[in-house]
């Protein structure tokens, strides 16, 4: 099989690097192309503003049971000609002893003209093994507040809104903020709360929330975009509203995706993506929305 080819050759551990990534797209479906690219910037926002912190997505074989993953495989049934093919494959790992054998099941669906792999239901039965399915590893978002429902709009996410002071979102959310400023001294910076989904932070003019940061997997618009949405999609979920403008580091490849709303004067929001797929986004109140480096 052509993904766990790459998978025991490349070493895969936890979210897939974008070379790897690479490698696993022919074999891989559109959806569980996009949960894993999304996975893999939440791993490298945690790697980035959670140094002390154990990122997600770090190091268990997201494609099999097994923590270190398999070493070699054998297709055990192969229910040809169906539309969705649920592959039981016997995956063995033999790099260290004990060596250990288990059955996971494959998913394979046609999508473009060419069977690839949709998911994958884990089989391992010892205490540790990754349990339900790929597709349900990779869908769930963080939510450390199960109460708050955690969809970003131009003018805020959740409960909380532009214009609040972080005091009161301490008060909405509990616990106490860490704030990073850009330069000791500066008005400007970046709240984080371990409240709130990892990957998500609050721009602060002073202690005023300005912006809303997403990096994370999980976490959608009113419109129901998100990283790893394809720019087909977040544009046509946009209509009118959304302009297209080359990302100021990495076009012309990479685009801004900018929603304005004429409802809404004075906010607006920003969607980064690779050329492909959303990659961050954020919306606040103007100027603070178009900031590019900081608060500058």
């Amino acid at each position: 099989m052509g993904l766990y080819s790459v998978v025991i050759d490349s070493q895969v551990h936890g979210a897939p690097t974008e070379a790897q990534l690479t490698a696993m797209s022919p074999f891989l479906s559109s959806e569980l192309r996009e949960l894993l690219h999304a996975a893999t910037l939440l791993r490298n926002n945690d790697i980035e503003n959670f140094p002390d912190e154990e990122p997600s997505f770090a190091d268990a074989s997201l494609f099999t049971s097994l923590f270190e993953g398999p070493t070699s495989l054998a297709i055990l049934a192969d229910p040809a000609g169906a539309d969705t093919r649920r592959l039981a494959v016997r995956f063995t790992y033999d790099r260290s002893p004990p060596t250990i054998t288990w059955t996971d099941t494959v998913v394979v669906i046609e999508e473009g003209g060419r069977f690839v792999v949709s998911d994958v239901a884990y089989g391992g039965d010892w205490e540790y093994a990754n349990r339900g399915t790929l597709l349900g590893t990779l869908r769930s978002p963080q939510e450390p507040s199960p109460g708050v429902a955690w969809t970003l709009r131009l003018d805020g996410i959740g409960t909380i809104r532009v214009g609040m002071t972080i005091a009161e979102v301490e008060q909405q959310l509990g616990g106490t903020a860490r704030i990073e400023r850009i330069e000791p001294g500066d008005a400007c910076g970046y709240a984080f709360l371990a409240s709130v989904p990892g990957g998500i932070s609050f721009m602060l003019a002073g202690d005023t929330v300005v912006r809303v940061q997403v990096d994370t997997t999980g976490i959608l618009t009113e419109a129901g975009v998100g990283a790893g949405t394809t720019e087909a999609n977040t544009l046509t979920r946009y209509g009118g509203l959304i302009r297209v403008e080359p990302h100021p580091y990495t076009g012309p490849e990479g685009h801004y995706l900018i929603v304005d709303d004429p409802a809404r004067p004075g906010y607006r929001m920003i969607f980064e993506t690779d050329g492909n797929v959303v990659t961050s986004f954020r919306a606040g109140r103007l100027p603070e929305a178009d900031l590019i480096e900081g608060c500058a």
